[in-house]
């Protein structure tokens, strides 16, 4: 009797530590891609941040014709992107990531052909700058300031992606 006992004692035993391990393993795992997930998120507001002050010095200076600045907004909105990107490719727990790595790629054409316009030496419509100007302060101003796990944090994402799409035609 008292070795049936013990023996049902072991394979609890066994089993409860083989049962901590796996949980641990997993608590690792959790803790490392939320990390992973924080740094790259981080990288993304910093790029959406210096884009935002890019646009603000161009602003600054009155000179939203002036084709050196337009090439500095044109490189942070390339510099964006490819965040995004990054993004994607080495994290999870973003669904809708593709939609605006989409939208900002439209974005990044559009105002590559404003770019191109103003280098062909067309004016460029100050209105559209102001356009530009105030979609990306209000993404910027949205968007969560720290990566978490959480619905809220999705849901405030993809609200702040909303102002991205007002960029899509800035040629129209």
């Amino acid at each position: 009797m008292k070795k049936n006992h013990s023996r049902i004692i072991l394979l609890v035993t066994v089993f409860l530590i083989i049962a901590s391990l796996i949980i641990f393993i997993d608590n690792v795992n959790t803790k490392k891609e939320f990390e992973v997930n924080s740094s790259y998120y981080t990288g993304f507001v910093a790029r959406v941040q210096r884009l935002d002050e890019t646009l603000s010095q161009t602003n600054e200076t009155k000179s939203n014709g002036d084709v050196v600045h337009m090439l500095d907004v044109y490189t942070s909105i390339i510099l964006v992107n490819d965040q995004l990107t990054l993004l994607k490719e080495n994290t999870k727990g973003f669904p809708d990531i593709d939609i605006l790595i989409n939208d900002f790629s439209i974005f990044r054409n559009e105002y590559g052909y404003l770019v191109k316009n103003q280098l062909e030496g067309h004016h460029v419509d100050p209105e559209i700058h102001l356009k530009v100007v105030t979609q990306i302060q209000l993404f910027l101003n949205n968007l969560p300031e720290e990566y978490e796990n959480s619905r809220e944090f999705t849901d405030q994402f993809n609200a702040a992606t909303v102002h991205i799409k007002p960029l899509l035609h800035l040629n129209f």
